[in-house]
């Protein structure tokens, strides 16, 4: 069992990869574009359907030049418009994706902690350099993280490897995605989870905790 789910994570680890964007995109990392000299990027609260930017609250603000800008990879489409999530000084909001382009150097994500979930059932995980936590509907377990890997001469993708409170070893991968939906928000995710222990196999999305 435990061969043939290796073998599962493996193949889908492969198809991942070969979906994942440049390398330079798959951090999550921005600088603004398309900003007048002088003016800032207004970040506002979660935008929803038919409402207009203005409408919606603004949470703080980004110099027009900024080039740190850390976004949590995740997304969604509203009025046909393209809205991220970002961390920028503290606040966290949601800016027009048509202002964000992709920082100069890619960031090395092992030292930051992924927020996954996936449906059919409902499950989450928590992925972090030392500690995190698996769930279900009837359940929680802490885990331990033994090691983070990224793959051979890359940053990207991750290798977990994990331990849960009853000593039992999981294993996790994070990947970048073009798209990772789960098909039950409206959200769009950058980062894909394949999580598997002796028995079971779990795939799902990931944002990035900033």
């Amino acid at each position: 069992m435990r061969a043939k789910l290796h073998a599962l994570l493996s193949i889908a680890l492969l198809a991942g990869t070969i979906l994942s964007a440049s390398p330079a995109s798959a951090f999550e990392t921005y600088k603004i574009v398309g900003v007048p000299a002088g003016d800032r990027l207004v970040i506002r609260e979660e935008p929803q359907e038919g409402g207009k930017p203005t409408e919606w609250a603004a949470l703080g603000n980004i110099p027009g030049n900024a080039t740190n800008v850390l976004g949590t990879g995740r997304s969604k489409e509203v009025d046909k418009q393209r809205w991220s999530e970002v961390a920028f000084n503290g606040v966290t909001g949601w800016v027009n994706a048509r202002f964000l382009a992709t920082a100069d150097d890619p960031v090395d994500l092992k030292g930051e902690t992924f927020q996954c979930a996936g449906t059919e059932p409902f499950w989450g995980v928590t992925l972090a350099p030392k500690e995190g936590e698996f769930s279900e509907p009837d359940s929680n377990s802490k885990l331990t993280t033994a090691r983070v890997q990224p793959a051979t001469a890359r940053l990207f993708p991750l290798l977990y490897r994990l331990r849960n409170e009853k000593g039992q070893s999981l294993r996790a991968t994070v990947s970048h995605q073009q798209w990772c939906t789960d098909g039950m928000s409206d959200y769009d995710y950058a980062f894909q989870v394949l999580l598997s222990d002796d028995e079971n196999f779990y795939e799902g999305c990931c944002f990035l905790k900033r």
